[in-house]
């Protein structure tokens, strides 16, 4: 039986006095707040509502860093800070391993599966990618028999080396636990109303600061600095009832976590506790479910228990970014697009890093993504490359080819320099 939730911590209430103030109590929140406070900062979290009560802990639970990212980081970076950027979260695992608390760790690696023809390519590219880099390791490819997940319509698949999966609710409980046991005070229920350099309000009180760092991660396209660096999306996730003999029905012995080569990609795993959770970058319940039922059609007996969807931020080259405000003590991080779980651990890092005014040369802090369009053009771009990216996914699941409009929407973003949701 799980634990009852712990008790919610007080709201700020009057004034106070610290060295940093980190905005925001999910994932990368708590990171920073940890890798502050270990090296002696005095840190204050304000969180809106409670810790994780946002995407952090409603989420697949894919802990990876960027090894399966490895086509993409070479396109944007080159081979050599290609290689930088996934180095830089080989501590991850270690990371979650030290918090010292059952957070379902499952060190399965990842899937990258092909359900359809078009969707080849995509694997290919991986395995070729990491080939031409001397680590053939990291991109193996696999029939649909060599899996140990079944499905009917598995084609082929790629295995990543990197990749496990974790209890997101439990990951967040256990870093919240952690920053409380290093003195760093927190307060939920408490949104900041009013942001400067040097102070943060709330509706109770304030807090005087040398630092703050702003972790809200999709709410912060309300910060200037980022508000034209990233779109929000949805996802939504399903999350079955126990399945009691899950390995007979469909096999997953390994407990790999799994997503498809779709543009608005299926990602799903087995739970700890036997269920299967379904998840769908469309942002839509109805999707996760139908796909659940496509994917895995000896479950169709198995009734789904808990829903959710909510906002992701999605970068402008879909890999998040670390800066200051320029003339500020302010440093932000966002732009996760979907992989946030693994990688807040390396973004709370680099925020520490900026906070102490440590040199860093990571990429992911001395780029600047490219500037999306002003509203409203943004939200109406967003929703008509959307629209196409799902008519093409649903074309290509079937064997089609998709309508014209709908291809030439499609590659409109990478040929004006975004490749922002697309392929």
């Amino acid at each position: 039986m799980e634990a009852p939730p712990d008790p919610t911590e007080p709201a700020l209430s009057g004034d106070a006095d610290a060295e940093v103030a980190v905005v925001g109590g999910g994932l990368t929140g708590l990171w920073t707040a940890l890798a502050l406070c270990e090296r002696g900062a005095d840190v204050v979290v304000l969180e809106a509502l409670r810790c994780g009560d946002g995407a952090s802990s409603r989420n697949g639970g894919f802990l990876h860093g960027y090894w399966s990212s490895l086509p993409r980081l070479v396109e944007t970076f080159g081979p050599e800070r290609a290689l930088e950027v996934a180095r830089s979260c080989d501590g991850l695992v270690d990371a979650v391993r030290a918090l010292d608390e059952d957070v379902w760790l499952t060190e399965g690696g990842t899937l990258l599966v092909s359900t359809a023809p078009a969707h080849d390519e995509r694997l290919e590219r991986d395995v070729d990618v990491a080939r031409e880099l001397g680590l053939a390791g990291e991109a193996v490819e696999l029939s649909a028999d060599e899996l140990t997940v079944r499905s009917p319509l598995f084609r082929s698949a790629v295995r990543h080396r990197d990749g496990g999966t974790v209890q997101p609710a439990r990951l967040v409980r256990a870093l919240r636990q952690a920053v409380l046991r290093k003195g760093v005070r927190l307060h939920e229920m408490s949104p900041v109303l009013e942001l400067e350099d040097g102070l943060v309000r709330t509706a109770g009180g304030s807090v005087r600061v040398r630092d703050v760092v702003v972790a809200t991660n999709a709410w912060a396209e309300r910060l200037p600095p980022v508000s034209r660096r990233i779109a929000v999306f949805r996802s939504a996730i399903v999350l079955t009832a126990p399945v009691g003999d899950l390995e007979a029905r469909i096999g997953w012995s390994g407990g790999e976590a799994v997503s498809d080569a779709r543009t608005y990609l299926h990602y799903f795993r087995p739970t700890r506790d036997g269920r299967v959770l379904m998840g769908s970058a469309s942002g839509e319940i109805a999707r996760a479910e139908r796909a659940l039922r496509a994917f895995f059609p000896a479950l169709d007996d198995v009734p789904v228990e808990h829903a959710w969807e909510g906002p992701i931020d999605v970068s402008s080259d879909r890999l998040p970014f670390f800066a200051t405000m320029p003339g500020a003590r302010i440093h932000y991080g966002a732009g996760y697009t979907g992989n946030g779980v693994g990688p807040s651990w390396l973004g709370g890092r680099l925020l520490a890093s900026l906070v102490l005014g440590d040199p860093v040369s990571s990429p992911l802090v001395t780029r600047a993504p490219v500037r999306l369009p002003r509203e409203p053009l943004k939200m109406i771009g967003a929703m008509l490359v959307r629209r196409a990216l799902l008519a093409v996914d649903e074309a290509e699941a079937r064997g089609r080819r998709a309508p014209p409009v709908a291809r030439a929407m499609v590659a409109l973003p990478r040929a004006i320099g975004l490749p922002i949701a697309s392929r």
